[in-house]
Order: structure tokens, then C-alpha cells, then sequence
């Protein structure tokens, strides 16, 4: 069973070499402004420094809390609170009886913006792959039916894919979209690149916005397995209906996202009845 982790164990590369105990101890002796900072904290951030500078690349094993400790020449207390934050913030991982590993740092979007997924991870330099899982003329069941404003039983089609960044799953998407407003839409290669350019380019619809919901949940067996992950981790359920500017529901999408690899980040203003989502934050 695979661990459910976002570090993978590199025993032939070790990012100890590169973050050497001269750098990490500058990083803590660099003087700070506003006051007081707590010995832990500075750690942390030395810490947190070199991981994002790449000294420890993704699977590589860190040095030992004593190592550290003496590099730092603090307390191993000292050194566990700072590792406790790198671990909350999911950018190491403790394994018993191996030691402490960098992880991929949680790839974080906007719940705010309706984006291409393949248009967002290319912009952002990232190696994004799909594979394309399932991909089937079906029936809309009373739920998705619901959802895109059609009869239950109407034809959609049913289109499952893995998005993977850098060859390691970071979310399962399964799309349905009615058949009569993309005819042929299978024959597109949709296992390919970006289903809203093609959904605007071939069939003239531009989704604009949309409705989403979130939360946590388990991933089913078949689920675990297409992530390749523990099915005792948890991951976050994205639902979403997104609609052309004429309000016609096009995609019903329900994603199921690793929970070690993605946070999401969504801006609220406050309002006199309570909290609302600012989704034109420049009205």
C-alpha cells in the first residue's frame, strides 16, 4: 500500500550536500526588524528558506533533528516546533523509522476565478498531463440532470480524466456535458488539451461563470486507486456547474483532489449580514 504522502524517498540524491549548515546558520543569524522573533520561528523560517530555494527537492531526506540541532545549536524542542510547522503546513512529511522528507509544495488556486485548468497549470510553468480514464455517450442520472437544467435520462456525454502535474495524479475530473449542445464532442481530442477551448472554439460556448461547492470527504476505492493513494486519506470534492452569459448550464464537473497536493484560497468581504464570496472584486 502506497503511503499516502507527496514525497517520493530520492535515496540517491541527498539535500542535506546542497543546505549546508553555514547557509541555514546565516539564515538565522540575518538581523529582523519589528522585534523580538522566537528562536523556533527563526528555524522554521531558515528552514522554510531552503526548501523553497530547492535545497531539498521533493523526496529528499532531511537531516536529523540532533544534525539540525547542532547546526542551529538550539534545543531538539526547538527544532521539533519548528519541523511541527513545515509538517502542518504540508511542506515535509515524517515517515517512522525512515525520517523526515521535503514534499511537493500544495499547489494553491483561486475558488474566485473560473480558469482553464490546462491554461492555469501552463502558465504557470508546471508539466501538466492527462489521462484520459473514461470518455462515453451516457444517461443524466436526476442529480446532474438538475444541475444542467435537462430531463433525467437525457443523453450527456461522460468524460473521466486524471490531471497530473509532473507525472504524479493531482486530481480525478469527471465532466458531463448535455449532447445536443456539442455534437461529436468525443471526437476531438478532449483526452488531449483543454476541454473549454474546445467547447469555445468548436461549439461557440464561452463558460463565464459558474457555481461551486467544496468540501472534504474519502475517496472511493476506484477513486484511491486512479490518485494512487491511501483510500483512508482524505481529499477535497469540488462540484461545479458552469454556465455560458446567457446562463445556459453547460459543464456539470466533479473533481475529487488530493489533499496533500492542492489548497484552495477564496477572498470574502465582510457585509452587514455576514460574509459574502467577492467574485468581481473590481465592481
Amino acid at each position: 500500500m502506497k503511503e499516502n504522502t507527496a514525497a517520493k524517498v530520492n535515496t540517491a540524491h541527498s539535500g542535506a550536500a546542497k543546505a549546508s549548515p553555514e547557509n541555514m546558520r546565516a539564515l538565522i543569524a540575518t538581523p529582523t526588524h519589528g522585534g523580538f522573533v522566537p528562536l523556533h520561528h527563526q528555524v522554521y523560517a531558515a528552514l522554510s528558506a531552503s526548501l523553497d530555494k530547492g535545497e531539498w527537492a521533493p523526496g529528499d531526506r532531511m537531516p536529523t533533528e540532533s544534525d539540525l540541532a547542532q547546526t542551529f545549536e538550539c534545543s531538539l524542542i526547538t527544532v521539533r516546533r519548528a519541523l511541527d510547522e513545515l509538517v502542518r503546513e504540508r511542506r515535509i512529511v515524517r515517515m517512522r523509522g525512515k525520517g523526515t522528507f521535503a514534499c511537493t509544495r500544495p499547489l494553491e488556486r483561486d475558488l474566485a476565478a473560473l480558469t482553464s485548468f490546462t491554461d492555469e497549470m501552463r502558465a504557470r510553468g508546471l508539466n501538466l498531463q492527462n489521462k484520459l480514464v473514461d470518455a462515453r455517450l451516457s444517461e443524466a442520472s436526476s442529480l446532474v440532470a438538475d444541475h444542467l437544467g435537462i430531463e433525467p435520462g437525457s443523453a450527456v456525454y461522460r468524460i473521466e480524466r486524471v490531471r497530473l502535474i509532473d507525472g504524479e495524479p493531482l486530481l480525478l475530473e469527471e465532466v458531463q456535458i448535455p449532447a445536443h449542445l456539442a455534437p461529436g464532442l468525443l471526437e476531438t481530442g478532449i483526452g488531449e488539451g483543454s476541454l473549454y477551448d474546445i467547447l469555445a472554439d468548436v461549439y461557440g460556448l464561452e463558460l463565464t461563470h459558474g457555481q461551486e461547492t467544496l468540501e472534504p470527504s474519502l475517496p472511493s476505492t476506484h477513486e484511491a486507486a486512479l490518485l494512487e493513494q491511501d483510500r483512508r486519506a482524505p481529499v477535497l470534492l469540488l462540484e461545479m456547474v458552469s454556465f455560458t452569459k446567457d446562463d445556459i448550464p453547460v459543464e456539470y464537473c466533479r473533481s475529487v483532489v488530493r489533499g496533500d497536493r492542492a489548497r484552495y484560497r477564496i477572498e470574502i468581504r465582510r457585509q452587514r449580514a455576514g460574509l459574502a464570496l467577492v467574485t468581481n472584486p473590481d465592481d
